[in-house]
């Protein structure tokens, strides 16, 4: 069975450009009947949160992203340290003692002198003397894994064939010196654990990604499937920052009243230059989707699709869909024709309520000509029955010096009061001349 994963950091919320790994393996397990696992990435315990647990965990819910499996890394400690146990029996990891101040120092030396800044590999010529000595002296080794140092390859679902040079690497560090693991690790031992069979991520994760395929090898297990999108970036093409970030969690659009849908739909069209209603696109069960056909260059964030997304989106709910949507819409009673008047107006959430108002006669701002009142009331009975057309018709026989647009701002006066709203032939039709009848009465004294 084909199983998926979304591993964030329980250290900040879910935003645009972390969510799109996410949704990248939703859909693809989803697709493929297959299983989608949410696995926390919390050994960080010191930045781990509980409240970005439950962030996430709520984003998820709100956007329909459904998971089969829960599992959170900080609780699998025991199974890690089993496991590694297996690397240091196998001599695939070894001890280390250098402080962060000794590594920085080489760093820089190695940099002055033209060199990659990479690790020497000194810590590999301690001898089991050497080792024992400086743990009696009170000091706790970390451990690296020893790479090949070879040219690694693989058939990335995304980007075709790809290779990542390890001899210009560091030995990645697998565990600090107080116990605790960092990234690498746990990620490869979880996913064997889960019967992990693809992994996609950001492009960011190039080099990581074949550090793991090591890793996977030196454990005697099969490594899944890798496929690499690329980085989301800014509107000005600079890289995503934590500094940014809140600008576009998913948080923020739910504040804003953003519809699951416009967040949805943007995030399918990322790369794959679509434009199609999410909806439409999960009803064919996404018999269209394909990672070899998302675009190889970055993409940049795009705020006003996702507006563009949120215009069609609105535009296309009934009146039921609309409420189950934006609960708090509730409290204001709408009514179906209602709903029907303005929802082809309708670009965002805050247009909802400020064309009730305009239709409901609560923002009159705007009043009809003294000339164009008069003229009603003094022929009150030739517009009885008449549609639009005939109304406006009716006018200009009466006036020859009426224009069609003295006649659309006038009539939508009369009924709204506001330069704003629908159509002037939607609201006379919805409306009808009884509206305005009773409306002029406010003129009688003219």
């Amino acid at each position: 069975m084909i199983t998926t994963r979304f591993a964030p950091s329980p250290t900040g919320n879910l935003h645009l450009g972390n969510l799109r790994s996410c949704f990248l393996n939703w859909i693809y397990s989803r697709k493929n009947n297959g299983k989608f696992i949410l696995r926390y990435d919390d050994t960080d315990q010191e930045r781990s949160k509980e409240e970005f647990v439950l962030s996430i965990a709520s984003d998820l819910k709100w956007l329909n992203i459904d998971y089969d499996e829960t599992y959170f890394q900080s609780k699998r400690v025991d199974r890690y340290n089993q496991i590694f146990d297996q690397l240091i029996s196998k001599k695939l990891v070894y001890p280390c003692f250098e402080s962060n101040e000794d590594l920085e120092i080489k760093k820089k030396l190695q940099l002055k002198a033209g060199k990659p800044p990479i690790y020497d590999r000194e810590a590999l010529n301690l001898t089991k003397a050497d080792i024992e000595k400086e743990i009696l002296a009170g000091k706790s080794p970390y451990w690296r894994f020893k790479l090949s140092q070879n040219k690694v390859q693989w058939n990335d679902l995304v980007k075709g064939k790809t290779e990542v040079d390890l001899s210009s690497q560091s030995d990645p560090v697998l565990r600090r010196a107080d116990g605790s693991y960092l990234y690498h690790f746990p990620s490869v031992v979880d996913d064997i654990d889960m019967k992990i069979t693809h992994i996609i991520r950001g492009e960011d994760h190039l080099s990581n990604s074949a550090v793991h395929l090591e890793i996977f090898q030196s454990l005697d297990s099969q490594a899944p499937s890798f496929g690499h999108n690329p980085l989301m970036l800014n509107e000005d093409g600079t890289k995503l920052s934590k500094r940014n970030v809140d600008s576009i969690s998913i948080k923020k659009f739910r504040e804003q009243n953003f519809s699951t849908e416009s967040i949805l739909s943007y995030l399918y069209s990322v790369g794959l230059n679509a434009d199609y209603s999410f909806k439409e696109i999960s009803k064919k069960k996404y018999v269209d989707f394909d990672l070899s056909k998302i675009s190889k260059n970055l993409p940049k964030l795009d705020l006003s699709k996702i507006n563009h997304f949120q215009k069609l989106t609105l535009r296309t709910f009934n009146l039921k869909e609309l409420l189950d949507e934006f609960n708090n819409l509730a409290q204001f009673n709408i009514k179906e024709t209602e709903w029907s008047l303005i929802k082809n107006n309708v670009d965002k959430y805050d247009d909802i309520l400020e064309f009730l108002e305009i239709i409901r006669r609560k923002r009159v701002e705007k009043t009809p000509s003294d000339m164009f009142v008069k003229l009603l009331l003094a022929n009150l009975n030739k517009f009885d029955g008449l549609d639009f057309e005939g109304y406006t018709k009716q006018l200009i026989q009466l006036d020859s010096n009426l224009t069609k647009k003295d006649i659309f701002i006038n009539t939508r006066y009369l009924l709204t009061g506001n330069d704003n709203g629908p159509s002037v032939k939607d609201l006379f039709e919805y409306y009808g001349f009884t509206e305005i009848k009773n409306n002029l009465n406010d003129f009688k004294t003219l």
